[in-house]
């Protein structure tokens, strides 16, 4: 294989072998779905330092939802709560899992560079 079809690795030469070239795409509405585990409400604890996490389930009767926040999750980083969260089966499809990935890390950022956090909107400066 020639050199340009190889790319250096940290610890493995890999070999470009690309079958498909995809544009990225989402739609926030046409492409989300529900997790039906549950969801999730993040705040961040600026006193602390530390993020909050509360899991939340849903039921339907009639027409009424009912949502009951059932536990908690407390931790300094995006990794070590997305990965409680997977471990606990809080979460059950990839979507959510990738989506609190997403929202833990800019929470996390917020922490430490003094952002202003809201859950699902972009990073603000606090000032």
């Amino acid at each position: 294989m020639s050199k340009k079809n190889v790319i250096k690795g940290r610890w493995f030469d890999i070999n470009k072998k690309i079958k498909k070239r995809l544009n990225a795409r989402y739609h926030k509405i046409k492409d989300w779905k529900m997790d039906p585990k549950g969801y999730f409400l993040i705040g961040v604890d600026r006193k602390k330092k530390i993020i909050r996490v509360g899991y939340c389930k849903f039921t339907k009767l009639g027409n009424s939802p009912i949502n009951d926040m059932v536990a908690t999750v407390k931790g300094k980083t995006a990794i070590e709560i997305v990965n409680t969260l997977i471990r606990e089966k809080f979460i059950s499809t990839l979507q959510h899992a990738a989506d609190m990935g997403i929202e833990l890390q800019k929470a996390e950022l917020s922490l430490k560079y003094g952002f202003k956090y809201i859950q699902d909107q972009d990073l603000k400066l606090d000032k």
